[in-house]
């Protein structure tokens, strides 16, 4: 589904293949609402349960397999039990080992963000993506432009947490009724964006286990916590920022409207302002956020001048395209609003050049537009008049100037509407050849916003800053539970 009223803006919904060979696994999970694409292998000992840990990070609304694993029923049996999603069987074919396509299409990634270069001894993650791709591409029926990076990342990397652990913890749902209040997420959530909430859900789920990637986090909150004006400018900006990851989505699927191409412009405005404010940072990851936040100032300008800033609801209805931005548009739209005054004036100067007084332009809509002149006066009538019909009274006539006005005006609303659809359809087109650049500052947009978040309760709850290290040793001094101090509100829940 991709449809925002049937999305939880804060949470993604994921759809994943698993291939299975043997005792070993791939597996590859996506969000078609904002073209996130990620997979893995599974390749060692306790395969299942890891597979279950993994099942259990994304939480799937639906997953596809080969016949190996379909067939494989009390494996499909624990996964149904513990997740509950919907379970289909893909064709064996689907699951094809082809790199060279997709390294043709899609940029391929570790999960640092770099070329992976051994593709080819990877069969069984390939296969489950390229099974999860085909799976997609018959469902959808149209090119998924905005699923264009794929992220094969290592499941070391993360905090190894089963579905028990999961579960029992409460990090993102209470066990008893699903609720948020009374989670882990409940109390850290100060977000501001739907990509922020999305993004802060995922490091929940997805602790981080390596000591620079944890450290690098805790000095931008740091710094953010301890700058408050910094912090404050920055929510500010971000409080002003739309859900452009899933507007990529949609510009991608070719339903995006005007009004999303204006929430798209009005957000991309603010990365400026974002960017400057940033621009004294102290923290390797704030500064780095500086420096890759593309301003997509070119996305701007092209929505600024070419849609109007109160549209249609829909795109086949006109009231699109701005007045300057095409010649043919103007002059339609011209036509539209003065095509009586036009006919005024051409009929006042008709009575000069003719000398007859009693002259007028008239229509009907069997005829269309008419000079009509009484039979006392038809001996005025000059050449370039061509007759239309007669009359008892008197002739119609047309002449080449009327009948120029009569095509414009006639026609105005409904190449009108033709022309302006025509014209968003090109600049969605333009659009969409930058989804790779919005999905990349939406994703910056994001991190920033969960840092906020931390340091905002950070600063609210009073909470200390850890010293974390590889020496092996947890040492806690009047350690906090933040969600059972929060539940009870009136006194601090400490252990000594």
């Amino acid at each position: 589904m991709v449809e925002d009223n049937l999305l939880d803006d804060k949470k993604n919904n994921y759809i994943m293949s698993i291939y299975k060979q043997g005792i070993f696994f791939g597996i590859a999970v996506c969000d078609i609402s904002t073209g996130d694409f990620l997979a893995t292998e599974i390749k060692g000992t306790n395969n299942f349960a890891k597979l279950l840990d993994e099942v259990a990070r994304y939480y799937p609304a639906e997953i596809v397999t080969n016949e190996m694993m379909y067939m494989s029923k009390e494996e499909i049996g624990k996964i149904r039990e513990r997740i509950g999603c919907y379970i289909s069987n893909l064709e064996d074919d689907k699951f094809s080992i082809d790199v060279e396509k997709l390294e043709e299409r899609y940029k391929i990634t570790d999960d640092k963000d770099n070329k992976i270069d051994n593709l080819k001894e990877r069969n069984f993650v390939i296969s489950a993506i390229n099974g999860l791709l085909e799976y997609i591409k018959q469902t959808q029926k149209i090119e998924m432009e905005h699923i264009n990076n794929i992220k094969i990342y290592n499941t070391t990397k993360y905090m190894s947490l089963d579905i028990s652990a999961r579960r029992n913890l409460e990090l993102l749902e209470r066990m008893r009724d699903k609720g948020k209040r009374g989670t882990l997420l409940w109390v850290l959530d100060k977000t501001s964006t739907s990509m922020g909430g999305r993004m802060i859900r995922r490091w929940i789920s997805d602790p981080l286990i390596d000591v620079n990637d944890i450290n690098e986090r805790l000095d931008a909150v740091k710094e953010l916590k301890t700058n408050m004006m910094l912090r404050g400018d920055i929510i500010s900006s971000l409080k002003k920022i739309f859900d452009i990851e899933r507007i990529s989505g949609k510009i991608a699927y070719g339903n995006a409207n005007a009004r999303d191409m204006l929430s798209l412009k009005s957000s991309v405005q603010k990365l400026p302002e974002l960017k400057n404010i940033l621009k004294n940072s102290q923290s390797k990851m704030l500064s780095d956020i500086y420096e890759n936040l593309d301003e997509l100032k070119d996305i701007y300008e092209l929505i600024e001048k070419s849609i109007v800033e109160e549209p249609g609801i829909t795109i086949t209805e006109g009231n699109i395209i701005k007045k300057g931005y095409n010649e043919e548009v103007d002059k339609l739209k011209e036509a539209s609003t003065n095509g009586k005054v036009w006919l005024v004036e051409l009929e006042a100067k008709e009575k000069e050049e003719t000398g007859i007084k009693n002259l007028k332009v008239g229509f009907n809509k069997v005829f269309g537009y008419y000079i009509e002149v009484t039979k006392s006066n038809l001996s005025l009538v000059p050449d370039r008049f061509i007759r239309k019909q007669t009359l008892t009274n008197g002739e119609r006539y047309i002449t080449e100037e009327l009948k120029k006005l009569e095509d414009t005006i006639l026609g105005s609303e409904e190449k009108l509407v033709a022309l302006e659809y025509k014209l968003f359809l090109e600049i969605r087109e333009k659009i969409s050849k930058e989804i790779p650049r919005i999905q990349k500052a939406a994703e910056i947009v994001a991190t920033l916003d969960v840092l906020c978040s931390f340091a905002e309760v950070a600063e609210d709850m009073n909470y200390s800053m850890p010293i974390i290290d590889n020496s092996g040793e947890i040492k806690i001094e009047e350690g906090r539970h933040p969600v059972i101090e929060k539940m009870m509100s009136s006194r601090k829940f400490c252990s000594k």
